[in-house]
């Protein structure tokens, strides 16, 4: 009897069947996998070296852009601000970690978003980390922070730091000893509706007759990108007033500005030049409001002006961020009133019909270093 044998290689249908729901267990199986070692590194994040960074960059740079500086562009243009930096500027060495009060407050302000607008421009990375940056001035019990509330274990770094505050004028007419207001500024035009007050300022005299051999830290510096700008305040309007019709309305119209650059011979200066100004460079405060105005503005009392840092220097940056130290500025406040009254006017003081922002005391109010504690925690 012969037996044949089938070698066509024909597979049963059972075999096929076993075979196909193995490969599609395998295949499950396989994805699950990864799964399994998703919380498993081959490597152990430092969070304490992450913290250490975050706090390097907050507080020994000046963050990117510098001109214009970041923390003057607004909430629509926050997308050209690539890195958060609280520092000075680079170049503040003989005083380290000093910081922009400014760019203090831009930083904890209220319409950044966490984490989103904090994670690429301070901790950086793809890694999603969670994080706390907060800071703590001496003698205050208010500590700004942005960030989570602190889980039991995290990175951390702490910084002793300096914040400088800005300089400031303020100009009362009221106050009678010292002030430079009865020196020079108290000339009053009794049959006049427009009136104005010019703030003058000299910054070839500005950056070089600064304290402390012209230390960054201690220095008036309203033109560079990366500084601080000025505050004038006028107060008490209403005392300067000479009529015999009341009330007086006034109004705060508009602000110009004149610039002049110095002379090749050291002579002196060109003649003051009108340039074109925007809502940008300049932020007005009245009657001790808070909200930024746009002129004109009805005024009662009190006008503050805040000069936004590198937003006046036509010629742009010298190198470095610093402006060009041959500028000459003169910033002019117009006031209309309803009818002819005595009011302030500072046109015919000196120099230059201007109140002279300068590094004396009795007219401004020099910048001061305070003391604060920089902490960063990231886990």
């Amino acid at each position: 009897m012969q037996i044949k044998i089938n070698d066509s290689g024909n597979l049963s249908i059972d075999f096929l069947a076993g075979f196909t729901i193995f490969m599609i267990a395998f295949i499950y199986v396989a994805t699950l996998i990864p799964g399994l070692f998703l919380n498993l590194q081959a490597y152990s994040v430092d969070y304490n070296a992450v913290a250490y960074r975050t706090g390097v960059i907050l507080v020994e740079d000046p963050g990117m852009p510098y001109n214009p500086a970041w923390q003057t562009l607004s909430d629509y243009d926050k997308g050209e601000i690539l890195r958060f930096g609280l520092a000075l500027s680079d170049g503040t060495t003989t005083v380290p970690n000093v910081l922009s009060a400014a760019k203090i407050n831009r930083f904890f302000c209220s319409t950044w978003i966490y984490p989103d607008d904090y994670q690429s421009r301070a901790v950086f990375g793809s890694y999603p980390y969670q994080f706390n940056i907060s800071l703590q001035m001496a003698g205050s019990n208010i500590k700004q922070s942005v960030g989570e509330v602190l889980p039991q274990d995290y990175g951390y770094s702490r910084r002793i730091i300096k914040v400088k505050e800005m300089s400031n004028a303020t100009i009362d007419p009221t106050v009678t000893t010292g002030g430079a207001w009865h020196q020079d500024y108290e000339t009053k035009d009794y049959n006049e509706t427009t009136h104005l007050f010019s703030v003058y300022v000299n910054y070839t005299a500005l950056s070089e007759n600064g304290p402390d051999y012209n230390n960054p830290a201690y220095q008036i510096n309203p033109i560079s990108p990366m500084a601080e700008g000025i505050m004038v305040n006028l107060t008490n309007l209403q005392s300067t007033l000479y009529n015999n019709q009341s009330p007086v309305t006034i109004t705060l119209s508009n602000i110009s500005v004149f610039r002049s650059r110095m002379l090749p011979t050291d002579t002196g200066h060109a003649p003051f030049s009108g340039v074109p100004t925007t809502s940008d460079q300049y932020e007005v405060y009245i009657d001790g409001s808070s909200t930024n105005v746009t002129l004109p503005w009805p005024v009662t009392n009190n006008v503050s002006l805040f000069i936004n840092p590198g937003t006046l220097n036509e010629w742009g940056s010298w190198g470095g961020g610093q402006a060009d130290p041959s500028t000459y500025l003169n910033i002019t406040m117009r006031f209309d009133l309803d009818h002819d009254a005595g009011f302030l006017n500072s046109t015919q003081s000196q120099p230059y019909g201007a109140f002279d922002y300068n590094y004396n005391p009795e007219n401004v109010t020099q910048p001061a270093l305070q003391d604060g504690i920089m902490e960063v925690a990231v886990w």
